[in-house]
């Protein structure tokens, strides 16, 4: 038989075998001692093909969005607003707006240079019936080394996302690390909001339980995260206007190196500690931005400059004042479709390697 020359990019007539870290000469086995203590990440592109992961805050490189389509606005998922989470837009849902508006998020994120995937549903029925806020797609957090998947927790017609999302994610020939599953609720990339690189903030809600937690940490680890704040969060109950939130990102998110914009109203003090510990600069959110537009939601571009809804006027204008690039960009066609920010609608798929606060 002969060897066929840069069929899968090698020459095999050509290819010495010393080039296997593990070969003996002399008709011995493979020397496992030489591949024993090198890691996954060092190999990963050689396997895979390329790097993944969106660690931290460094240069944004690359998203997925999902196009939102008049599945959003069926009479179905209107008639209970508040049960579908429609409270910003109740009855009235124009997907056509929410289109536009995500298309000229599109175009800001174009002409920064950040590549966009765009996500198509096969099949929106999920564990429980039909699902919604199908164009909100955040959930899945890329790492170093491929991706996590999560299991929802705040909504059962968000069971079953994870299904497209895993098939999303392998058609991009990404590996998948982890599926939270068995008891386990995370969902990641809202839950767990990188600072750094390497420090990360977290938090236990109805859309992450500690078996949630627990099985993300190692992947984190493994992918260069070194400490993981973890916070608890408000509840919401009987009714959205006494407070709560889902996720972390709702009410911090970084926007340089040690300096990030929160809304006091949903902080735990042990978290506000902390984040003072680590020099941090904060930004308060007023409270009548955090009820109409969420600010800490956001898209950070590369440290000092960022996407962020223009009705957030107040929390713009302190970041300017920092020194802050401010992208404002109104969401207000998205926030149709639920509470849902910029951030929310964003897979974020690849960064530059970004600051680290363990040197």
């Amino acid at each position: 038989m002969t060897n066929k020359s840069n069929v899968y990019g090698v020459d095999l007539d050509q290819y010495a075998l010393n080039q296997y870290p593990d070969y003996r000469p002399g008709g011995l086995p493979p020397d496992l001692t030489k591949i024993m203590n090198t890691s996954y990440l060092q190999e990963f592109e050689s396997i895979w093909g390329r790097q993944w992961g969106a660690m931290g805050i460094g240069k944004l490189r690359e998203v997925g969005l999902c196009k939102p389509t008049e599945w959003e606005s069926n009479k179905f998922f209107t008639q209970d607003p508040n049960f579908f989470l429609l409270r910003h837009a109740g009855g009235n849902i124009d997907y056509r707006e929410m289109v536009k508006s995500q298309d000229q998020y599109a175009e800001i994120l174009t002409k920064n240079g950040v590549k966009i995937n765009w996500m198509e549903y096969e099949n929106p029925i999920g564990a429980y019936g039909p699902m919604r806020k199908l164009f909100v797609i955040e959930e899945v957090r890329f790492v170093r080394g491929g991706a996590i998947v999560p299991r929802f927790g705040h909504a059962s017609f968000k069971r079953g996302l994870e299904r497209e999302f895993t098939r999303f994610v392998n058609d991009m020939g990404c590996p998948v690390l982890l599926t939270v599953h068995g008891q386990g609720i995370c969902e990641v990339a809202p839950m767990f909001v990188p600072l750094l690189d390497d420090l990360w903030v977290g938090a236990i809600s109805c859309a992450t339980n500690q078996e949630g937690i627990d099985q993300v940490l190692p992947v984190l680890k493994s992918a260069g995260v070194v400490e993981t704040h973890i916070m608890q969060l408000q509840t919401i109950m009987d009714s959205f206007s006494s407070g709560g939130e889902f996720h972390t990102d709702m009410i911090i998110h970084p926007v340089a190196e040690r300096m990030a914009v929160i809304y006091p109203g949903a902080l735990p003090w042990t978290t506000y500690t902390w984040l003072k510990d680590l020099g941090y600069k904060l930004i308060e959110i007023p409270a009548d931005e955090q009820k109409t537009c969420y600010p800490a939601n956001l898209i950070v571009l590369e440290p000092g400059k960022v996407i962020m809804n223009a009705r957030a006027e107040k929390t713009i204008a302190a970041l300017r004042k920092e020194g802050i690039e401010v992208i404002a960009f109104d969401s207000g066609g998205i926030m149709q479709g639920g509470t849902n920010g910029i951030k929310c609608i964003t897979m974020e798929i690849l960064r530059d390697d970004g600051p680290r606060y363990y040197k």
